[in-house]
């Protein structure tokens, strides 16, 4: 259904693609995802996709001279108090994992402080759309990414990049005028294999870090945006959906072998 490089995070609403995210609050409370319902099945942790995402590459201090930097993504290992400034005051806790079992990524957006001092401002995948936080860089583990999605609202389409080059470009579905896809900076946080490859959201969801701004609640859980297959070929290319982003089956299912998750996202 429906993520900053000192950028913001953002809104899975429901038409195609709704997954659940509670409010995490410093109790990191989470509830069922609603992709269990609606004759889905269960939905599959990204831990166990068919094909099986690459990991991220280890950071490393080598960069390349053309293109843009690497995107860092920090891995958590357990639970995690996010802060207002560095060092600053407690806002909130994240899990360990996502909803789906997958150890909870963070977008990076800026460091502060060097060694052991080391802060990350990260987006998080909380409400509203663009909540940033601080985290130490020692409780966390880096890895980059190169790759970046690009999705535009206005010509319909979905771009990959890789160090800076295109190297896919697909039409897609996106969000009707009374329910329309948040534009903004997000990531990808999640990936989802719902049990029916053939139902609406086809085999494979990338839930994002942001949320809907039309729906608060879908299907008894906060309208998270994802991008996502589809039953629908004749949707692709229309405003058709409730927020999220809808692809081809072929497409998202290349696309879920290929973009880590933390995969930076701009919705334009």
């Amino acid at each position: 259904m429906w993520w900053n490089r000192a950028r913001q995070v953002k809104a899975l609403a429901a038409c195609v693609a709704v997954l659940v995210v509670a409010a995490l609050t410093a109790s990191a409370l989470m509830v069922p995802s609603p992709f269990q319902e609606k004759g889905q099945g269960r939905a599959v942790a990204a831990v166990d996709p068919t094909p099986s995402p690459p990991a991220p590459a280890p950071r490393s201090p080598v960069t390349t001279a053309a293109g843009p930097p690497p995107a860092l993504i920090a891995t958590l290992s357990g639970p995690l108090a996010y802060r207002s400034s560095p060092a600053g005051k407690v806002a909130g806790t994240l899990p360990a994992n996502d909803p789906f079992g997958a150890a909870n990524v963070l977008a990076v957006v800026g460091v502060s402080g060097s060694g052991a001092g080391t802060w990350l401002h990260v987006e998080l995948p909380v409400r509203p759309n663009g909540s940033l936080g601080w985290v130490p860089q020692s409780s966390v583990s880096l890895s980059e990414t190169f790759y970046r999605v690009a999705v535009s609202l206005s010509a319909r389409t979905l771009t990959i990049t890789n160090y800076g080059k295109a190297v896919l470009t697909t039409s897609v579905a996106v969000g009707k005028s009374t329910t329309p896809t948040p534009p903004d900076d997000t990531y990808v946080w999640e990936l989802i294999r719902p049990d029916n490859p053939a139902g609406a959201y086809g085999p494979y969801i990338f839930g994002l870090g942001e949320f809907s701004d039309a729906y608060s609640v879908f299907n008894g859980g906060d309208a998270q945006i994802g991008i996502h297959g589809q039953d629908e070929p004749w949707s692709i290319g229309q405003a058709a959906s409730n927020g999220c982003v809808r692809l081809p089956n072929d497409v998202i299912s290349k696309l879920a072998g290929m973009l880590p998750l933390g995969t930076p996202v701009t919705i334009s």
